[in-house]
C-alpha cells in the first residue's frame, strides 16, 4: 500500500477562488502528495475536463504507481473522511479488481453494497474525487471522447469495476457556476443531488442491516 497518494488537482488558471479552496482542503493532510494541473481550455468544458484527465494519465503519472487520485477543484471533504477509511477502502477495492474508486457521487443508476463502507456502482455522475488504479490507465488512454459525453460517462462505459466509498468522503462545493456542467449553475442544485444520492444509499444500507 502506498504511503502517500499522488494527487492531481485540475484547475483553470483564472479560477483563483477555486484554487484557494482546494488547496485549503488538502492543507494539513500529509497523506496526499498534491500537484496542481492546469486544466485544458475548450469551448466545451466537459471535453476540456476529459482531455485534462487523459493528459494526467499519459504525461504526469509514474506508471509504477498502483493508483493515483484525480480531483476537481470543487471537491470538499465531508465529516466522514478519515485517512484510515480511505486507505482501507482502497485496499478493499483493489482486492475486487477495481478500475476506479469514487469518494462521492451526485447520481448513480445501480448500486450494490460490497462491504460496510464500499459499494459497487454502475452508471454515475461526479468525478471530483476519483481514485484511478494502475490496471485502468491504458484503458483510459485508449478511450475516445464521445460527442456529448462527460468524463464520468466515458469512464463508466469503459469499466465494469467501479466502486464507491459510503458514507461519502467527498462532495462538490457550490461556487455558483460550473465550467463543465451548465445545469450545475443553478443555486443549490449540486448540494441537492448529492443529498438525494446519499439518502438513497442510506436506505439500501438500512434494508441490508434489517435482513442481516
Amino acid at each position: 500500500m502506498q504511503q502517500k497518494i499522488n494527487t492531481y488537482i485540475i484547475n483553470l488558471a483564472k479560477r483563483t477562488d477555486r484554487k484557494a479552496h482546494i488547496l485549503g482542503q488538502f492543507k494539513h493532510r500529509p497523506e496526499f502528495n498534491v500537484q496542481l494541473v492546469k486544466a485544458i481550455l475548450h469551448e466545451n468544458g466537459a471535453l476540456g475536463l476529459w482531455q485534462t484527465v487523459v493528459h494526467i494519465i499519459r504525461d504526469l503519472v509514474p506508471q509504477e504507481d498502483d493508483y493515483i487520485l484525480i480531483c476537481e477543484d470543487d471537491h470538499q471533504f465531508t465529516d466522514a473522511y478519515h485517512k484510515e477509511i480511505l486507505f482501507n477502502e482502497i485496499a478493499n477495492a483493489q482486492k475486487k479488481g477495481a478500475d476506479v474508486l469514487l469518494g462521492g457521487v451526485s447520481w448513480f443508476a445501480d448500486a450494490l453494497q460490497i462491504k460496510d463502507n464500499l459499494f459497487w456502482v454502475d452508471k454515475f455522475n461526479a468525478t471530483q474525487f476519483l481514485i484511478v488504479f494502475q490496471g485502468f490507465y491504458t484503458k483510459l488512454l485508449e478511450a475516445e471522447s464521445i460527442p456529448g459525453y462527460t468524463a464520468d460517462q466515458i469512464i463508466y462505459e469503459r469499466s465494469e469495476n467501479k466502486f464507491l466509498i459510503y458514507p461519502f468522503i467527498s462532495t462538490q462545493k457550490e461556487f455558483g457556476y460550473s465550467d463543465a456542467t451548465i445545469k450545475n449553475n443553478k443555486e443549490g442544485y449540486v448540494t441537492e443531488i448529492f443529498e438525494t444520492s446519499d439518502i438513497v444509499l442510506s436506505h439500501i444500507v438500512k434494508v441490508a442491516e434489517y435482513y442481516r
